[in-house]
């Protein structure tokens, strides 16, 4: 069985790069919401926690992928430029993604 605190450190982690890039971008409503999932991953590695909690962490930091207006749909320019500091957003909320989809578990069907 996977270590399921080292892929909680590891989304931790990845998410704390991410919200340091979206504060680059003042007007970046996302930031709130990374920044709240954070603070429950927080949360979940500084207790025991089970996997229905972390599927629910997995579940809310995935919920802003994919569909109109979603995350995806963000591009961080202003004045028709890309602002500094923000080349590695694709990479670092691909690593958010791929973090919080490990700590997810899917049931096995008969």
């Amino acid at each position: 069985m996977e270590d399921r605190a080292a892929q909680l450190d590891e989304l931790i982690m990845e998410l704390s790069a991410l919200c340091d890039l979206l504060a680059h971008d003042s007007r970046c409503e996302w930031r709130r919401h990374f920044v709240s999932c954070l603070r429950q991953a927080e949360a979940l590695a500084a207790t025991p926690h089970d996997q229905p909690s972390l599927n629910m962490l997995s579940g809310s930091v995935m919920s802003v992928f994919g569909g109109m207006g979603s995350f995806n749909d963000y591009v961080p320019f202003k004045h028709g430029r890309l602002i500094a500091g923000m080349e590695a957003l694709d990479e670092a909320s691909g690593r958010v993604y791929q973090a919080a989809l490990a700590l997810r578990v899917i049931a096995a069907r008969d």
